[in-house]
């Protein structure tokens, strides 16, 4: 009898000890938004959000270590509490002290203060430093061996939460500091790209990276910004397969097609973070899937979308994206990419503040992600260092190479005009000359085309076509700003173009090494995929 009463005190005791522990769960409804973790960077020298839930009506104070001032905040009637921080100059490590009303503490080390972007895409942007099976970056043994160096100036917020079908208020991340084992693991573009900032700008970053391999552009943003951006701009056939998209019921399986759910699932739990800018590496899954005359409008929506969910409604934040790479695509000698890329630089008429990374010469025939992720990241670097931090790098924003007028022989029936191609404007001329020669000048080469050293340096990936509008593998010269093709072999030349296939063998660059990308001179429609 006397050891049943012990048991049942026992019991009765740790049934205390559990509801009491339940009865603190609930009363501990404090919580700061899960972006916000150790080792964080927040943007320098701004009013940065910081966020939460607590009880309705509760007082909550935030005391950052930099200033050591009182940030305070009420939460609202379903609990959200918001406050505004002023960081300062890039450094640290710092701490953040939240508090809510007397009892309730959340207290966060190692922040550091810097530069922040949010770097998105599929797998080209998702493939990690140590690559995937039989696909490894370029210079990767290096860049992990040394990582230890730039654990405390470069942290990772690296998003791996699936799908979602509702807009989400959290996601299952940290931030974290990349020594060599968390390098390896994270986003080899971003890494890089972040590696080249704190360099150059002697600051932390921080990269909030967000990609997932295989996704379309709609799942980036709800059905409003189609609506209101995409609806009437394209077919209607075509919007509607867009909205009748469908993604398996597991959220973390297959690539992402439906509208909206990597906007509800890891877009909506970061809005508001204050960051200096979007990075993107995006595209194939829209070849694939045959929205190549259609990405524009798309990727104009979306950022539309991602800049009004930080409040910027004088596009203020960049948004720099890549240029399609070169890949057999099932059909090497299609023309798919070409109008892909194409049209992917149409975006540059239509989204303010934006620019691309040039892959022409950085593709792999057989491999849909090419290595060289480092002369992405450089690119992408440059831009910003140019356009955000007024660092005067010589390149002049990204030192994009295009050219801005060919001149075909005097006796081309080439109708003489301008066009608008592709971002930029060509000017269409005849010239008064008598020689079998088509002469392309390019502006924003800096100092000039091909190899540094010689003048009349061969370039790969030329064709010219007459009015049967047949294109033919021509023999072209980079010399200084112009590429001089050799059209003796077709008759009546009336337009050139340069890498204009899913892959071929094309190598302009200019003397930098910065590649060129794929263009044309012509109007016509495209005939193959």
């Amino acid at each position: 009898m006397k050891r049943w009463i012990l048991c049942a005190a026992i019991l009765a005791a740790l049934c205390s000890v559990l509801s009491a522990q339940d009865k603190g769960q609930e009363e501990a409804a404090f919580q700061v938004a899960s972006i916000f973790t150790d080792h964080m960077v927040l943007q320098r020298e701004a009013s940065v959000p910081v966020w939460g839930w607590a009880e309705p009506g509760t007082k909550v104070m935030a005391v950052p270590s930099w200033d050591k001032k009182k940030y305070t905040a009420t939460a609202a009637s379903d609990g959200r509490w918001e406050m505004k921080v002023a960081t300062p100059a890039a450094g640290g490590p710092y701490t953040l002290n939240l508090l809510a009303g007397k009892k309730e503490r959340i207290f966060l080390q190692d922040v550091m203060i810097g530069e922040v972007w949010l770097c998105s895409g599929q797998s080209n942007m998702a493939l990690s430093m140590i690559g995937g099976t039989s696909q490894g970056v370029v210079g990767a043994f290096e860049q992990i061996a040394e990582a230890p160096e730039y654990a405390d100036r470069i942290r990772f917020f690296d998003i791996k939460d699936g799908k979602a079908f509702e807009p989400q208020t959290s996601v299952k991340c940290k931030w974290e500091r990349t020594d060599g084992a968390v390098t390896a693991n994270v986003s080899a573009v971003g890494y890089l790209f972040a590696k080249r900032l704190t360099r150059s700008l002697g600051v932390p970053v921080g990269i909030i990276a967000n990609p997932w391999g295989g996704c379309l552009l709609p799942p980036w943003m709800p059905v409003e910004y189609l609506e209101k951006y995409v609806k009437g701009q394209i077919p209607d056939e075509k919007y509607q397969a867009i909205l009748d998209r469908r993604d398996a019921p597991d959220p973390d399986r297959n690539a992402p097609r439906q509208v909206g759910t990597m906007y509800n699932a890891r877009m909506y739990p970061v809005k508001g973070y204050a960051i200096r800018g979007f990075v993107w590496y995006q595209g194939c899954s829209e070849l694939i899937f045959n929205d190549i005359a259609y990405y524009d409008k798309l990727q104009a929506a979306m950022v539309r979308c991602w800049r009004d969910m930080w409040g910027d409604t004088e596009d203020k934040l960049p948004f720099y994206f890549t240029l399609l790479a070169p890949y057999g695509y099932s059909h090497p000698e299609g023309e798919g990419r070409g109008y892909f890329v194409e049209n992917q630089l149409a975006s540059l008429d239509i989204i303010p503040n934006s620019g691309v990374a040039v892959t022409e010469t950085l593709g792999d025939i057989g491999c849909i992600h090419p290595g060289r992720k480092q002369e992405v990241a450089d690119q992408f670097a440059v831009l910003a260092l140019e356009r955000v931090y007024g660092v005067g790098t010589g390149l002049g924003n990204g030192a994009f190479a295009h050219p801005d007028r060919v001149s075909f022989p005097a006796d081309s029936p080439v109708e003489v005009r301008k066009i608008h191609q592709s971002g930029y404007d060509l000017d269409i001329r005849k010239s008064d000359r008598a020689d079998d020669t088509i002469v392309l000048h390019f502006v924003d080469t800096r100092i000039g085309l091909g190899h540094y050293s010689d003048y009349g340096f061969p370039v790969k990936g030329f064709e010219v076509a007459g009015a049967d509008r047949v294109f033919h593998p021509v023999p072209a010269l980079a010399n200084l700003d112009n590429i001089v093709i050799d059209c003796s072999g077709i008759e009546g030349p009336v337009a050139v173009r340069y890498a204009f296939h899913n892959w071929c063998e094309a190598d302009l660059q200019t003397a930098l090494g910065i590649p060129v990308a794929s263009f044309r001179t012509d109007d016509w429609p495209m005939t193959s995929k």
